[in-house]
């Protein structure tokens, strides 16, 4: 039977591999570190990419955005959208920001998302405790409730089922809690607010503030929402050409929405990895090729005694298929200790970080590339090795199993093959790395050094008083510049490097108006006195902010930067100009130089600041400090300073600037380590079996280099000549990688920066790079072979 002939065929390939201790510990590395890798980064993948979202039929769940997707709308456009019923089943409406709890307890800045009355049914998930929002909540007049996360609830108040009914007091409001949702559905997000609809749906102006989700009807496709969108901002364009014009809309799905930016990066590190299996499996090949040559008498006897050469081959596969499982289930300890380290070490904000695990997803994954791996490296030695010579096999010569002249080609091929997989990923990382290196070599337009941020948390409400500034930022960055060690002091509404999204439109006083649509935007910031000087940003022309600008009845003004002022006065002064915006105008007073809002990798855009504390609905301020020496230990003083002054005002996220960079350059630099790291395995693993294949090449030619000795060769010829072979199949290695790079490569341009995707520098350092380590692997074997004792090379025939 074929079960009791497979029963057998494993304890037989048990037993072999016992005799070979050292090959085995050898293959099982390389296969678990190809293993292990694979098996790391298909969780992130899978978790981030493959695995459904968490809620019910999440494939009917899209975003709906104008400017091609994604991007924020107004109040008349979500309003007009939200009456096509026949082809969304409900929409919802929200923005994300800070919301202050205050209380017997000091009060704490919370994360609030503030949605519409469909916002929970649109998500379909039901709350832990009490309910959602109900119909009409959202309307003006309502009593005020609030649905808290999980996460706060246990955190703020010990997981006690009685908050229900109690009232909290959230931005000077109180709220009731009506509800408590289950971490599944957020683990950002503290609190969800009614966001209330305005009666006039005008009242806006058509800002764009809003995100929009919704529940595809049954039966309809994203393709027929999408289709159907663009055809409302088509008519929205011709009825307000002025608002609408060129916004267009698309319709996402969430999935896609929320991983988009996460989806190349991850293929490129899926690729990586399967390579690294690739060259692990060719290793082991490899050594499968020169085992075999030692076996060839046993083989010979085996068919010698009637084994057809169907079984031999099962017997070669059912070994292989053993070395992979082993390789597989230390593979998984790795990419279990890998996965660990990768979440608790790194900071970077990755989309569904909670589904992120070694699953049965996984474990199904690596087993099925364990059980690939094993058929792909074990079937082409177990046919070489099967055709073979009986006679000579049984004389223990002439077998083709490991020293025919066939079989050698074949172990150079291979590593041909190894050494050319390696140079692609080699290429990979350091295209990555150079793209990295020229970023973080980017000016932001301001000096990063000694600096410390903490954003204040201040309620909504009280940015509408204009004496908040008196009453409150002039006496905090009073105090915070005399603490020891600062130097210069300042606030904003919004630090450089970390968002963008032209958010102020407005014309030029004296210009003729814009088309429709051609309404120029800029980066508005509210700002202080102080604080170009406390982040070095170059005042160009005119004057900084005083004290006296944010004064209730002081004529507005704007200080603008380099681009918006090359925008509008190409030839001439900024200086004196007004802008003209929906609430008024204001005069330039001056100009400053240009800093990168959106990140280091986009150039900056058009921006203009206002005064602090003036009501430009913003709802917080972020303290900027320049020190003499580490910024890093004036954070309690900082926080004590604005403790005595005002206790209702929190102090959260203070980081050095060099944090808040690094974090934005968060993904960049995992993707660079890890696609770094996999190159290293492939380059030592490609190295490696280049060492095997001379090494073997040495063993196997010992009697020709003591023939070659004894005839007068010196040990300079031996050693070329064994380099010479090497240096061959280094050569062609290098050759076939350049090429597989050079059509590679294009993958990775979306993520490069200041970098070209066939970058010769690159090509060219790592070509060199492998090179050299090629002929280190061929330099120890060649080596040992310049001190063959010729008498005994002879001998030992």
């Amino acid at each position: 039977m074929w079960w009791d002939d497979l029963k057998q065929d494993v304890r037989f390939a048990a037993r072999t591999l016992r005799r070979a201790p050292g090959f085995v510990i050898i293959a099982v590395l390389c296969l678990a570190l190809g293993i292990g890798a694979n098996g790391l980064v298909f969780s992130v993948v899978n978790g981030v990419l493959l695995r459904p979202l968490s809620y019910p039929d999440p494939e009917r769940l899209v975003v709906l955005g104008e400017r091609n997707g994604g991007g924020m709308v107004s109040w008349p456009t979500f309003l007009e959208w939200k009456q096509q019923t026949a082809t969304f089943e409900r929409m919802t409406a929200f923005t994300e920001g800070g919301v202050i709890l205050s209380g017997e307890a000091a009060p704490e800045r919370l994360m609030a998302t503030r949605g519409t009355a469909d916002y929970f049914a649109v998500h379909g998930v039901a709350p832990l405790l009490g309910r959602t929002f109900e119909s009409g909540e959202d309307l003006p007049g309502r009593a005020p409730v609030a649905v808290l996360g999980e996460a706060m609830w246990r955190r703020r108040f010990g997981a006690d089922p009685s908050v229900l009914g109690r009232t909290l007091v959230m931005d000077g409001v109180s709220r009731t809690v009506v509800g408590v949702m289950p971490a599944s559905f957020s683990q950002e997000m503290d609190v969800w607010l009614p966001l209330e609809t305005p009666a006039d749906s005008e009242a806006p102006n058509r800002s764009h503030i809003l995100t929009v989700r919704a529940r595809l009807g049954k039966g309809v496709s994203v393709e027929q929402a999408d289709a159907l969108l663009k055809q409302l901002a088509a008519r929205m364009e011709a009825l307000y050409p002025a608002a609408q014009k060129g916004r267009g809309a698309a319709v996402l799905s969430l999935s896609q929405m929320e991983t988009r930016a996460w989806r190349t990066p991850l293929q490129v590190l899926l690729g990586a990895v399967g390579l690294v299996l690739l060259i692990a499996c060719t290793n082991v090949a490899n050594l499968l090729l020169a085992r075999a040559g030692a076996r060839q008498q046993e083989l010979a006897i085996r068919v010698a005694l009637g084994a057809r050469r169907g079984r031999l081959v099962r017997q070669f596969l059912v070994e292989s298929l053993l070395l992979a499982l082993v390789g597989g289930g230390l593979g998984v300890l790795l990419a279990g200790w890998g996965l660990s380290a990768l979440l608790s070490l790194t900071v970077t904000p990755l989309p569904h970080r909670e589904a992120i695990s070694l699953d049965g997803t996984s474990l199904l994954f690596v087993l099925g590339v364990s059980v690939a791996s094993g058929l792909a490296f074990g079937l082409g030695p177990a046919l070489r090795a099967t055709r073979l010579d009986v006679r000579g096999g049984l004389a223990g010569a002439g077998a083709p199993g490991g020293s025919s002249r066939a079989n050698r080609r074949l172990r150079g091929a291979l590593v041909v093959a190894e050494l050319g997989l390696t140079l692609v990923l080699l290429v990979g990382a350091g295209l990555l790395g150079r793209a990295f290196f020229q970023l973080m070599g980017t000016s932001p337009g301001f000096a990063v050094d000694h600096v410390l941020t903490a954003h204040l948390a201040i309620p909504r409400e009280r940015f509408a008083d204009g004496d908040l500034p008196r009453r409150l930022f002039e006496p905090v960055l009073e105090q915070v510049r005399a603490l020891p060690g600062v130097r210069a002091a300042g606030m904003t509404s919004l630090l450089p490097i970390q968002r963008a999204w032209s958010n102020l439109r407005y014309t030029v006083e004296g210009e003729p108006p814009p088309d429709p649509g051609e309404t120029p935007s800029a980066e508005r910031r509210a700002s202080s006195p102080g604080y170009f000087s406390a982040l070095e940003i170059p005042l160009l022309a005119g004057r900084d902010f005083t004290a006296r600008d944010a004064e209730p009845g002081q004529p507005p003004v704007v200080i603008v930067n380099e681009t918006l002022a090359r925008r509008h006065f190409p030839e001439g002064s900024a200086l004196g100009r007004r802008l003209l915006f929906a609430g008024g105008a204001a005069t330039i007073v001056g100009v400053v130089g240009d800093v990168r809002q959106a990140g280091l990798d986009k150039v900056p855009l058009a921006e203009l600041h206002v005064p602090y504390g003036r009501p430009w609905g913003d709802n917080g301020m972020v303290l900027v400090l320049r020190t003499g020496g580490g910024p890093e230990g004036l954070t309690p003083a900082l926080r004590e300073v604005v403790r005595r002054l005002d206790s209702d005002v929190p102090v959260h996220r203070a980081l050095t600037m060099e944090q808040v960079i690094e974090q934005s350059l968060g993904m960049r630099r995992l993707v660079l380590w890890l696609l770094g790291g996999f190159a290293v395995v492939a380059l030592v693993l490609s190295s490696a079996g280049l060492y095997g294949v001379i090494s073997y090449l040495v063993s196997q030619q010992t009697r020709e280099i003591g023939i070659r000795m004894a005839l007068g060769a010196r040990s300079a010829d031996v050693l070329w000549l064994v380099m010479g072979h090497g240096a061959l199949l280094a050569g062609a290695g290098i050759g076939l990688g350049l090429a597989g790079a050079l059509a590679l490569a294009r993958v990775l341009e979306s993520q490069l920066y200041g970098v070209t995707a066939h970058d010769p520098l690159t090509f060219g350092g790592v070509a060199v790079l492998l090179g050299a380590v090629a002929l280190l692997a061929c330099w120890l074997p060649a080596r040992r072979a310049t001190r063959v004792d010729p008498l005994l090379a002879i001998r030992s025939d």
